[in-house]
């Protein structure tokens, strides 16, 4: 019996040596090291950019919807923002101050003080689908319907053979539809550039006895009763400047797209400089020019 107790007595010794042995050593982790993790973690997708911000610019005390005939891509006195926009515009070329021409069917060269008496009372609707940003234009969609009347007689073309009196209704309408784009470079200065298409091009053949369908029958060579084809295709483009907020200046150049005699006319807008409302176009065609007095005034009903 002692033998057995002197044989377990070492192992019984041992035994709490053991377990306290067991006890420190600690568990092995299954985490990734902490430098690994930050090395292999994948970054946070960056935010995506938002639209840019509509640009703001200070309201004016007149209308920006229109130049002259032609409308902008703004609503109202510059209003930047999407939208419907309203506006009635009457515009009256009194007559013609100057003028040449160099067609050999004409006996007189140079024209001046002649009268045209020409109205056109036209109503512009349009939708701004576009604000204008730091680099974006405003754009705009819209139609015109305009009413044309006389109250004079037109102008009659006189050649060394024979005199034809130009036939033409005193009343008339038009229409037609746009798309326009607007940018301010300045504060105070925009320039404008658009599409129409429709019968805008006849208002400006209307300005003129020598781009009628008789005049151009004659400068080439046709019979007199030949028809004339306008087309509806129209570019239009400009510039405003505001010098103060009620005294815009402003010039539209309209081109309709592959017309006879390639006519252009260029309406400069003086009317608020000048107190009187009173503006100056030059209408250039093959074989000659004009330069006309008008009146033109813009309301706009939508928005106030």
């Amino acid at each position: 019996m002692k033998t057995l107790l002197r044989a377990l007595l070492p192992l019984l010794l041992a035994a709490p040596l053991r377990a306290q042995m067991i006890q420190v050593i600690p568990a092995v982790s299954t985490a990734a090291p902490e430098g690994l993790l930050l090395s292999t973690a994948m970054p946070a997708p960056a935010a995506k950019a938002g639209p840019s911000r509509a640009a703001a610019y200070e309201i004016g005390d007149v209308p920006l919807s229109g130049i002259v005939l032609m409308p902008t891509a703004y609503r109202g006195k510059g209003r930047n923002s999407i939208g419907l926009g309203l506006d009635f515009n009457a515009a009256y070329y009194i007559g013609r101050l100057y003028g040449k021409n160099n067609y050999a069917w004409t006996v007189e060269k140079k024209n001046y003080l002649d009268r045209v008496g020409l109205w056109f009372l036209s109503a512009d609707s349009k939708m701004q689908v576009q604000t204008e940003g730091s680099w974006r234009p405003a754009m705009a969609a819209g139609v015109q319907g305009i009413l044309k009347f006389r109250d004079g007689a037109q102008p009659s073309l006189n050649q060394p053979t024979v005199s034809t009196k130009i036939d033409s209704k005193n009343t008339d309408s038009y229409a037609n539809a746009y798309v326009a784009l607007t940018k301010r470079l300045h504060p105070k200065f925009f320039v404008n550039a658009g599409y129409s298409d429709g019968d805008m091009p006849k208002v400006i053949y209307g300005l003129s006895e020598f781009l009628s369908k008789e005049a151009i029958n004659l400068t080439k060579n046709n019979p007199t009763n030949a028809e004339l084809q306008i087309p509806t295709g129209m570019l239009f483009g400009g510039f405003m400047w505001l010098p103060k907020k009620n005294s815009p200046i402003g010039l539209e150049v309209m081109i309709p797209q592959g017309a006879p005699q390639s006519p252009k006319l260029f309406n400069l807008h003086l009317g608020t400089l000048l107190k009187l409302n009173f503006e100056l176009s030059y209408l250039t065609f093959k074989g000659g020019w004009d330069l006309m007095g008008m009146f033109q005034f813009r309301y706009n009903y939508l928005p106030k």
